[in-house]
């Protein structure tokens, strides 16, 4: 299992002969695991998307709404996610407030300031605060840790025999710092496709774009694959887990000087699930964002707490009713490059205000 999983992550779980002659498993049991017993227990697979060959940086936004504009703040950031290029968000507790995480193209930091001041000065923001991300680390499951026959996480913490080090299963995204990247809109529409459906067929996403099914594979082999898509990610993800309770969303934030973060880094190593891991070098803030099984929690938290974090370091939990995903911003990027309408977006926030 671990050589079919590592396999995929290499390569996609599109190509099921490939995986076959890498993993010496036969073609008929590859597809089968991909398509049917993989899912069945809750994991999915999920394209890394390496923002900065796109020309993009990765911000982490701390977000208070005025307490009379709770019940809406789902409905505004649903905005920010088709007009101005947030790609997640989720509700925090005990704390009334929101993370997000927006790929804005470079330079382009200022313009966005000026709508989060915007928003703050018409009364809809409490407070905000934008942190560009230096590194990023997407990290996959570790699935030596999962009974496929019960379909269950083991409970200990006792690390399996064969040994795996946290960067093979970890994908390092750095920076962008180019400011006209060397793509166009048929790459960024594949992105967005196997975003939604990483299994979805050629002959489907050509059908759903209107672009001819040879055009699209010339463009996933030539500047999609091992590009933009380095590689995958799979994750535990069970439909509905988060709003059931079966699994728990956290969310750290901590200043770090180099010795925490090595610990940090050491720690992390035993945790077994995805997660999401960057860090503001200009703000020395690091954060992580990581779903994990209910049972893990109390084990999760031991780990963190012997990492010895700072006193002023803040752990809360996901919403599991207030979370959301976006695909890459495509529709922002023209013939022009990438495109910010400052003045649209603020017309389609009052416009969602003005119906609540």
């Amino acid at each position: 299992m671990v050589r079919l999983i590592k396999a995929i992550e290499k390569v996609g779980p599109r190509n099921a002969a490939l995986i076959a002659r890498i993993t010496g498993l036969p073609e008929r049991t590859v597809r089968y695991w991909i398509k049917v017993k993989l899912p069945g227990l809750g994991f999915i697979f999920r394209p890394i998307v390496d923002e900065s060959i796109l020309g993009l940086v990765k911000y982490l936004i701390r977000l208070r709404f005025k307490d009379d504009l709770e019940h809406v703040a789902s409905n505004v950031l649903d905005v920010l996610g088709r007009k101005a290029y947030l790609t997640y968000y989720a509700g925090l507790m005990p704390h009334d407030e929101f993370i997000a995480l927006v790929d804005l193209p470079v330079n382009m930091e200022d313009e966005y300031k000026g709508l989060l001041h915007e928003l703050a000065n018409a009364g809809i923001l409490d407070s905000y605060e934008l942190y560009p991300l230096d590194e990023v680390w997407k990290t996959s499951t570790d699935v030596r840790y999962f009974d496929f026959n019960r379909g269950t996480w083991a409970l200990g913490m006792v690390v399996p025999d064969e040994k795996i080090e946290i960067g093979e299963r970890m994908t390092v995204i750095k920076r962008a710092d180019c400011e006209e990247p060397s793509l166009d809109k048929i790459d960024l529409l594949i992105v967005k496709e196997l975003q939604k459906d990483a299994l979805q067929p050629f002959t489907q996403m050509a059908e759903t774009l209107g672009v001819d099914e040879a055009t699209l594979r010339y463009h996933y082999r030539e500047h999609v694959l091992d590009k933009i898509i380095p590689g995958y990610m799979i994750n535990w993800h069970p439909m509905g887990s988060l709003s059931r309770g079966d699994s728990m969303g956290l969310v750290l934030l901590s200043e770090v000087d180099e010795g925490t973060f090595t610990r940090m880094l050491d720690i992390l190593a035993k945790i077994p699930f995805s997660r999401f891991e960057g860090i503001s070098i200009e703000h020395a803030l690091y954060v992580l964002i990581m779903e994990m099984p209910t049972s893990w929690l109390a084990s999760t938290l031991k780990l963190i707490r012997d990492a010895r974090l700072p006193r002023g370091a803040e752990l809360t939990f996901i919403d599991g009713l207030r979370i959301k995903r976006f695909t890459i911003p495509y529709e922002l990027y023209d013939e022009t490059g990438w495109t910010f309408d400052r003045i649209s977006v603020r017309d389609e926030v009052d416009r969602v205000l003005s119906l609540a």
